[in-house]
Parts: structure tokens; sequence; C-alpha cells
């Protein structure tokens, strides 16, 4: 009688811990499900700025190109080479507007500066008139030009920016490309898999663009990847969209071309990996220099000196010291944030 009680008692408690398992997977799941609709949410929300920034983008090179299209035509010969670095940029823009926008803000922070050389001429109020001119000029020209190199060079940071990002994805969307043509699909039907992804990644929004053309314009799949290796930047990209053309065209595996190129993709991420680490490793003794060695070297030699002459150049010793910690340790700090940041891929 007491072993079937202790049975009973011990079968009771199975059962209760096994309704607290229950409950603890269901009050995960649920969790997990709040979780995702947030990532969810994230997503839609970044997706929704973006286009917002775009059309806002959009609204200015339109004002821009029916205010100036007509004045400056002559320009658009002059500075083809743009064209092809929008394109390459993924900018959502075309070469003509601008090209307009760029004239309309350079023109427009060339009056500003002007504006705001003859407030500063009259609030100075220089002895010689010329000098005011001459200020006024400086400021203009500087606005002027300033706005124009920025929107000039622009498409090129674009460009090598989106170059980065293709680089980095490659490798692994190669992979999927390759199980993808393994199973039986051919190139249309791999960029329409990789454009059903609800992401803003490089390779997404080619894939998106490649299916597009064929939908609405009516492109064939090569005609398509050729349009696709136009507008994409020179490198490994480019390089594998040339290779997957003459694979098509010539009737080859794409299952035996997807598996080379991931193959070769992942040996050029290793060794990329390798030299970011060591470059990290000379990071890592600069910021000793740098951060560490020269504070304590200056203060030791202020502080040698002030025993001497209370005075460096025409400033205090204890006034340097307070620059260099407050000043030079924190600008050399957020130099190396920078150099770190810019060495790291982002995944």
């Amino acid at each position: 009688m007491v072993d079937l009680k202790e049975k009973l008692e011990e079968r009771k408690a199975a059962k209760e811990a096994s309704k607290d398992l229950k409950l603890e997977l269901k009050e995960a799941k649920k969790l997990e499900k709040e979780e995702k609709k947030k990532q969810k949410e994230l997503e839609k929300s970044q997706v929704y700025t973006k286009k917002k920034k775009e059309k806002e983008i959009s609204s200015f090179y339109a004002v821009a190109y029916r205010l100036l299209v007509h004045r400056i035509a002559f320009l658009f010969p002059r500075l083809i080479s743009l064209e092809r670095k929008l394109l390459q940029g993924g900018m959502p823009v075309f070469y003509e507007a601008y090209i307009c926008g760029l004239v309309l803000l350079s023109v427009s922070f060339g009056a500003a500066g002007l504006i705001g050389g003859i407030i500063l001429s009259i609030l100075i109020r220089f002895e010689s008139p010329e000098t005011g001119v001459l200020l006024t000029m400086i400021f203009a020209m500087a606005g002027f030009l300033g706005a124009f190199g920025i929107m000039y060079i622009l498409p090129i940071i674009r460009t090598k920016s989106r170059t980065t990002k293709l680089m980095n994805e490659l490798p692994y969307y190669i992979g999927y490309m390759s199980t993808l043509s393994a199973s039986g699909l051919g190139v249309e039907g791999v960029f329409r898999a990789i454009a059903k992804e609800d992401s803003t990644e490089a390779l997404v929004i080619d894939a998106q663009n490649f299916t597009r053309n064929l939908d609405i314009l009516g492109l064939d799949a090569i005609s398509g990847l050729e349009d696709l290796i136009y507008r994409s930047p020179p490198g490994t990209y480019n390089e594998m969209l040339e290779g997957l053309v003459s694979t098509v065209s010539s009737g080859g595996s794409l299952k035996n071309y997807f598996i080379a190129t991931a193959k070769v993709q992942m040996e050029e991420k290793q060794l990329l990996l390798k030299k970011m680490t060591a470059s990290l490793g000379i990071v890592a003794e600069l910021y000793t220099i740098l951060l560490i060695v020269f504070p304590l070297l200056g203060v030791i030699m202020l502080s040698i000196m002030a025993i001497m002459t209370p005075n460096l150049g025409g400033f205090s010793l204890p006034m340097l010291m307070k620059g260099l910690t407050y000043g030079m340790v924190p600008l050399f700090g957020i130099i190396m944030l920078v150099l770190i940041d810019s060495m790291v891929p982002k995944r």
C-alpha cells in the first residue's frame, strides 16, 4: 500500500511538472511571437522611412529639373561621367535631374554664402571696403564650390559603399543561389526567390529590379542580367554576373557554376578576414601608443618642464596638460573608433 501511494504521488508530481513545462513553453512561444512581430514592425518602419526619404529626394530633383532643364542643357554632355556612377551607386534619380539638382543646390549655397558674407562685413565694419567685398566673394565661392564638390563626389561615395555591401553579402547569397539551382531552379527562379525576401540589402534590391524588368519591361533572363551588369559597380559581384551570363548563354550547369563561385567567394572572404585581423593588430598597437603611452609621457614631460619654466610657447603648462587630457586624448579616441568601424565588416 505504501508503494502504491508513493507511485501515485510521483505520478501526480510528474503531471504537475509536465503542466509547468507546457505553460513555460507556451509563454516562451508567446514571447518569440511578440519579438518577431516587433522585428517586423521595425523593418516595416525602416522601409517606410527609406521610401519617404526617397520621395523627398525625388521631389527636390523634380523641382530642380522643371526649373533648370532648358537653361543648363549645355552641362549634360560635359558631366556625362556621372551618369554611370548614378546607376552603379543605386541612386533613384536619372542623370539630367541630378545635374539640375546639383546646379540648384550649388547656386543656393552660393547665394547663402553671399548673404552671410555681406552680413559679416556689415557687422565687422572693415576699414577698407575692398576687404568686405573680398570676404563676401570668398564666402559665396566657398558655398558654391563646396556644394558642387559634395554633389559631384556623392555618386562616387555611394558607388564605393554599394561595392562594399555587395562584396560582404555575396559570399552568403551565393551559397543560397547554389542551393536553389541544385533544387532545379533556373536563373529566373533563383532571382525571384531572392527578390521575395523582406530585406533592404543591395543584392535583394538587384534581384527585385531583375524580376521587375522581366515582368514589366518584358526582358529575357540574359538581357536582365546584362542590365544588372551595366548598373553594378566593378568588383566580384560584377564578375559573378558576367560569368553567369556566359554560363547561361553556353548552356552550362548553373549548379556547378554557383558551387564553384561559392568556394572562391568563401576563400576570398577568409583571406579578407585574415588581413583584417592583421590590420586590427596594428590598430591595437596604435591605440596603445596614442591613448596610453603618449598621454603619460606628455604629462611627465610637462611636469618636469613646469619645474624650470611656468610657460611654454606663450601657454601655461597646466593649461597644456588640460588640453592634452581633455582635448587630444578624446580626439585620438574618436579617430580610433572611426578607424576600427571602417575596417570591421558589418556582417
